[in-house]
Formats: C-alpha cells, sequence, structure tokens
C-alpha cells in the first residue's frame, strides 16, 4: 500500500485575530512509514518549594527502595515509581563569607540553581538557563519563568543582598536575573498570543470583550478536525478543552473582586491573579502543562513562593505569614501550621504529574519524557539552614533517571545534581562551572 500523505509539520501553529494557537504532538506530525516511537523531546523542569520543610515530615527514615512515604509526601504516593528522593546534598556555596552580613535567604536561593556565591550583584547562570541554551534553537520560547508572588513582595534589602536574590532562581547571566511571571494572563498571553501581528489591537480587542483565543481559531479548528485520525482528534478536543478551562480560570479571576470563601483580594494584587492559592497554582501548573505539551519551551522553572514569602495559607488556618511561621522556635502550633502547607503544596503538585502522566507523549507520556527537580533551598527555615536541603525527582527522564528509591548522600554539593542534569541533556558545563566560587565537584551518581 502506498501512502502519499504528507505529515503535518511538527510546528504547525492555527492563526487567528491575535492569537496563534501551538498544537500538541498528534500522530498526522509523523511522517509516513515513520517509527511509531518517534524521537519526542527531552523536558526540563525546576519546581521551588520556598522557605524549606519540616524535615521530620519530609526526610524517610530508611535509604533504598523500601522507604516510607513521610506525610509530607504521601500526596505524592501514586508517583512512587517516578521519585527519587535525594538527601544530603549541600547549598555550599551559600556559606557566610567573612565581612558579610544577613542573606539568609538570599544566598541559599541565589546558589540555588547556580552554584555560585552571590556578590556585588553578580552570581552565576543558572542551569534551567545552561539547558535553555541548548534547547531554545527548538522551541518559540527558549524557557519560561513562573511563579505565584508579585515581584514587590520580595521586599527590599536582606541586609547586604538586594530583594531579587529571593525572588528568582533563574540567571541568564551572572549578572542578570530573570524575573518570575505571576499573572496566569500574561504568561496565557505570551504563550498564545500572535506575536507575529503587526495589528497587536486585535490581541487587545479579544481580551477586553473576554473572547476566547480558541474563538478566533474556530474555522481552522475544524478543517483540521476534518483531516485528521480519531486518535488525533481526540487529542485535539482534550487540548482544546484545556486551553477553554485555562481562559476560563483566568477570566474569574479577573472578574473577582472577592476570594471563594469571602476573603478580599489584597487590592495592588494585579489583575487576573486569582485570590486562592490553590486556585492560582493550579492555573499556572496548567500553564506550565500546556508549554510542554505543545512544545513551546522545554524548559520551566516554578517558584511556589519567593525564598522568605510571608503569604498567608489563611485557608489551611494560618493567620501569620509563612516566613514568620517558619522561626516558630519549637512552638507546636506553629510547626503543624507549616507541616499542613508543605503537604497542600505536595497535593497541588501530585495534581499536575497526574495531568503529565495521563497525557501520551508517542508510545510514552509527557511524565515519562520529563525530569522535575523539586526542592529547596534551605532544610530548616527555623536556623537558616542550607544543608542537607530538600531534593526530588519526578518523571522518567526518557530511562536517565530511576525512580522509587532514596538515596541519602553525605554532604555532596547540589551543584553535582546539576552537572548531572545537564549530563543527560548533553548540554555544556564550562560557563556553568566558570563561575569564581562555583561549588560543583563532579557528576552526582546515583540517579540510575
Amino acid at each position: 500500500m502506498f501512502i502519499l500523505k504528507k505529515a503535518l509539520p511538527r510546528r504547525t501553529f492555527l492563526k487567528g485575530a491575535g492569537a496563534s494557537l501551538a498544537l500538541p504532538f498528534l500522530d498526522a506530525m509523523v511522517p509516513a512509514f515513520a517509527a511509531t516511537s518517534a524521537d519526542r523531546p527531552l523536558r526540563l523542569g525546576y519546581i521551588y518549594l520556598p522557605v524549606g520543610r519540616i524535615m521530620s515530615n519530609w526526610t524517610p527514615a530508611k535509604a533504598g527502595t523500601d522507604f516510607e512515604l513521610t506525610p509530607s509526601l504521601e500526596p505524592l504516593a501514586a508517583f512512587r515509581d517516578q521519585m527519587l528522593i535525594l538527601s544530603g546534598l549541600d547549598i555550599k556555596a551559600a556559606d557566610l563569607l567573612p565581612g558579610e552580613r544577613g542573606g539568609t535567604h538570599a544566598r541559599p536561593c541565589a546558589a540555588y540553581l547556580t552554584g555560585v556565591h552571590p556578590y556585588d550583584n553578580s552570581v552565576g547562570i543558572s542551569v534551567d538557563q545552561v539547558i535553555a541554551k541548548q534547547l531554545g534553537k527548538n522551541t518559540q520560547l527558549a524557557s519560561l519563568e513562573l511563579g505565584l508572588d508579585p515581584a514587590e513582595w520580595a521586599g527590599g534589602n536582606e541586609v547586604d543582598y538586594d530583594g531579587f536574590y529571593r525572588s528568582t532562581i533563574s540567571w541568564r547571566t551572572p549578572t542578570t536575573p530573570l524575573p518570575t511571571q505571576d499573572n496566569p494572563r500574561k504568561v496565557f498571553e505570551r504563550l498564545f498570543g500572535d506575536t507575529d501581528s503587526v495589528d497587536q489591537d486585535a490581541m487587545r480587542s479579544r481580551i477586553a470583550r473576554q473572547g476566547s483565543v480558541l474563538d478566533s481559531v474556530t474555522g481552522r479548528v475544524n478543517k483540521l478536525m476534518n483531516s485528521v485520525n480519531a486518535d488525533d482528534r481526540y487529542k485535539l478536543e482534550e487540548y482544546l478543552d484545556a486551553v477553554r478551562d485555562i481562559e476560563r480560570g483566568i477570566q474569574v479571576a479577573e472578574s473577582k473582586t472577592v476570594s471563594g470563601d469571602g476573603v478580599a483580594l489584597d487590592i495592588k494584587r494585579p489583575s487576573g491573579i486569582p485570590g486562592s492559592y490553590a486556585e492560582h497554582a493550579r492555573i499556572m501548573f496548567d500553564l506550565m502543562y500546556l508549554a510542554y505539551q505543545t512544545d513551546m519551551t522545554r524548559v520551566v522553572s516554578f517558584m511556589l513562593g519567593h525564598e522568605g514569602t510571608n503569604r498567608n495559607y489563611l485557608e489551611l488556618g494560618a493567620q501569620d505569614g509563612h516566613h514568620s511561621m517558619s522561626h516558630h522556635k519549637g512552638n507546636s502550633a506553629a510547626i503543624d501550621l507549616l507541616k499542613k502547607v508543605d503537604r497542600h503544596q505536595s497535593e497541588l503538585l501530585a495534581a499536575f504529574l497526574e495531568k503529565m502522566r495521563a497525557t501520551k507523549d508517542g508510545d510514552a507520556t509527557l511524565l515519562d519524557n520529563t525530569i522535575l527537580v523539586a526542592g529547596s533551598a534551605l532544610s530548616d527555615a527555623n536556623f537558616h539552614d542550607h544543608n542537607a536541603v530538600p531534593m526530588a525527582i519526578f518523571g522518567g527522564a526518557q530511562g536517565k533517571v530511576k525512580g522509587g528509591r532514596h538515596v541519602v548522600y553525605k554532604g555532596e554539593p547540589l551543584s553535582n545534581l546539576h552537572l548531572a542534569v545537564m549530563d543527560m541533556f548533553g548540554a555544556p558545563t564550562e560557563e556553568f562551572l566558570s563561575g569564581k566560587t562555583s561549588d560543583a565537584t563532579g557528576i552526582l551518581k546515583g540517579l540510575v
């Protein structure tokens, strides 16, 4: 049998008024006679857990494969086989140098992905940006930096350290921090706005009347539906439903002045940001998922809060801010509330992982073809301890990581994990290691 049909280009966009809808990977994008396991890209995500963890609730007592799930890890039980817990990694570059003052949150946060001690408004290039340089030529966006706290929440200086050291983990160059974007509308328009259009008024008009991206490409979608097979139609319907749900969530957030539990929103909060922390995180995780699914970018960093954030979790019964609670001085009530926050963030992460696992990506899933590194720059925030920080890897990384284990190290630098991740992507390490105080000593062993 001869198959003459041409494959749909992988980088296909459906253009509309002020919109550009990228498509997920479809069977129609695989050339005729190509292997069904056509190469899929490996994706990378760094998910930052702010203000440390209650380590007794995070760290399993046993190493190896028979470790028990601690209360902070229990929400992630369904992903045990694709979960690798790493204990005993230190951020040595965050150690206080002679003559320095303060920076107990700034130093670890700045060194978290760079392995370099911050000094004089300079750090080092972060691991995500090293890999983004490698992969960015294949995607519309080299990387995406997401957050849940507005930039102004980082506050002023932390004695000798500026606030931006605490409000981002990504550094394009040693002197160029990349700000996180906390407004879902702006992220959505960055992903799906028609940046090639000479008439940006079309996009602004659509937003003003709350018109959907999907409305502007309906005719093109219908035409595409009629030209693909049943499996592709199902994938498209799922994808379009997800886009519609995110848009609806953003529109609801923009129209509300009071959150669902009756708590008034911060009047300084930018338009489009939900009042509920959980809803805000869900929408941002959904945008991260769509960015991967459409191959708009393969590198994402997502801060679930600034390092040292003092966000209130009223929905969990926490009246005091996160940072304030972290200095609990052994107070059992504050510790119990912090445990609730830690578990809550694990629950939000689990919902994202489930969506990744439920999405086919060739013969595998999105989660199989992704490596997600979740962790914090502090372990015990009560003492500002940046040693033995909580770290976990999720996803199959295309067989480059073996999950279902708890691996314990003895004081190896966290930067060695970053070298291992760069090695998985075939990314050069010279620029990462060129920092004047890089604490890396070699590729971390034990991931496979």
